[in-house]
């Protein structure tokens, strides 16, 4: 039995280590090893610097998020693990979804946050969680007037493209809005650093709040305290084989245009605390590229201005007014895994006036065909097929199939419109013809860590993780089963705001 003098001593002892409570802290998340936190230091400082955010990934997230927390006044860093700020939103084409605009309004197209809702929830099968989706969606016009009126950028055009049923896409330049909302950030006061990696979150052991992150910048390691909450907002991780491999192997083998750093850092740092994860199952690639596509630039949407899709039979094989990621599904099941988009004059005219994405492409098409690599084209169907190395006969057979079929409301696969409603196929038939050769490349992952309406990332035991927050292409609730063109880089930018909004109790 314990004499009183030795359980008096046990109990002061306890007590002194309870007030040492950044010691404990550091010594439970499991930091109490490293060498540049010595447990002698930790007490009495902590952490190298502290914030009241920190903020990991500097793309379209991390930027929209550090632009608010200067609004607010409060403290933040960014993190970013490259040497380049932008991450996959500088790459990415720059469509931005939402609804009411004023380019829609000059269009004489009315769009609403119910039919933008309903068709969101329609394009991801309803496997989609609908609170994030309705945050997102009422979020996607306050960020709009953000961009459009503070930051002074604007959208060239207007589109209608993967998933909606009006044209809602508004076609930014990416490395435009970059730059503004960097300029915004720094200027409120927000520390932006590059070359700068997060490894692992800092954990409260007795409460689960995430009060840090380690990190290594300019190759020193630090401890960062975050008295508020830590922004996860690193990416993806389309450039991360052994990932895909474990959540759909198939696309360990697809081209990714992607930042150099979608590495899913974000992702393994919040799951290593007990995040769980959300529609990895619907991993898909995005259709419309031309063969070993190195830009967004290379990616055409003219399946959406009328364009169908053939395989090397020479024949159609699914509806292309689906979205562009079940259109990747199907042709990479295809020979070889590829195929082609098979246009005429008329389509070609009709996107080159109307689709921003590939605007690029179809313009140089139009203005010196032959000198275009990626296609083949030709007076009459069988000319271009030839050309293409088809079978002539089948394709003008499937291209005579699909006229029939669209002008009897009665096509084999089912196409009524262009795009998800919107617009009215068109016949196959006014030359010149054209065949260009089609693969489907991975520009995002579309999922990823469970987040609720307030950004706040949820655990496996569908639990809130305090203080951790996540934005941008590695959460999932989004999309659901499929994509509608503009609600990546618009998820970015909105649930960016959002995460520092619930944070700041807005």
């Amino acid at each position: 039995m314990n004499s009183g003098f030795e359980i008096s001593r046990l109990i002061k002892f306890k007590e002194r280590n309870m007030t040492l409570s950044r010691r404990n802290l550091l010594k439970t998340a499991g930091l109490s090893s490293l060498a540049f936190v010595p447990l002698s230091q930790a007490s009495a400082a902590g952490f190298d610097k502290e914030y009241d955010i920190v903020i990991i990934g500097a793309g379209g997230a991390g930027l929209a998020a550090a632009c608010r927390a200067g609004e607010l006044g409060l403290k933040a860093i960014v993190l970013e693990k490259t040497g380049i700020i932008g991450g996959s939103s500088v790459l990415c084409g720059g469509q931005f979804s939402t609804f009411g605009t004023d380019l829609q309004a000059k269009k004489g197209k009315k769009d609403t946050a119910e039919l933008f809702f309903n068709d969101m929830m329609k394009t991801g099968k309803n496997m989609n969680d609908p609170k994030v989706v309705k945050a997102f969606v009422d979020m996607s016009k306050i960020q709009y007037d953000f961009l459009t009126k503070t930051l002074n950028v604007h959208p060239r055009g207007v589109m209608a493209a993967s998933g909606m049923s009006v044209p809602r896409a508004h076609t930014f330049n990416p490395p435009e809005v970059i730059k503004a909302m960097t300029k915004y950030a720094r200027d409120k006061g927000v520390e932006i650093v590059l070359n700068a990696s997060a490894h692992r979150l800092v954990t409260d052991c007795a409460s689960g709040r995430v009060i840090g992150v380690k990190a290594t910048i300019n190759k020193k390691n630090v401890v960062l305290g975050a008295n508020k909450g830590v922004i996860l907002a690193a990416g993806g991780f389309s450039r991360n084989p052994q990932l895909l491999a474990k959540f759909n192997p198939i696309m360990a083998k697809a081209d990714a245009i992607a930042g150099a750093g979608t590495q899913g850092d974000g992702i393994l740092m919040a799951q290593a605390i007990g995040a769980d994860t959300l529609d990895t199952t619907y991993i898909k690639a995005s259709y419309g590229f031309k063969l070993h596509p190195t830009i967004i630039q290379d990616m055409s949407l003219i399946t959406y201005s009328g364009a169908i899709m053939i395989n090397k039979e020479g024949k159609r094989f699914t509806d292309e007014s689906q979205s562009y990621k079940l259109q990747g599904d199907a042709s990479l099941a295809q020979t070889d895994g590829y195929s082609y988009q098979l246009f005429d004059k008329n389509i070609l005219d009709y996107d080159v006036k109307n689709d921003t994405q590939g605007i690029e492409m179809m313009t140089a098409l139009t203005n010196d065909p032959a000198g275009q690599k990626w296609v083949y084209f030709g007076e009459t169907l069988e000319e271009a097929a030839k050309k293409a190395g088809l079978d002539p006969k089948a394709v003008k057979e499937t291209v005579e199939k699909y006229n029939k079929g669209i002008k009897e409301s009665n096509d084999e696969f089912g196409r009524k419109s262009l795009t998800s409603g919107f617009g009215k196929p068109v016949p196959i038939e006014k030359g010149p013809f054209y065949i260009m050769p089609t693969t489907a490349a991975l520009i995002g992952t579309y999922c990823g860590l469970k987040i609720n309406e307030k950004a706040q990332v949820i655990n496996v035991f569908n639990e809130v993780i305090p203080a951790l927050y996540a934005a941008g292409e590695l959460t999932g609730g989004v999309h659901g089963a499929a994509y509608m063109t503009g609600t990546a880089f618009g998820k970015a930018i909105c649930f960016g705001r959002i995460a520092v909004d619930s944070i700041a109790g807005k």
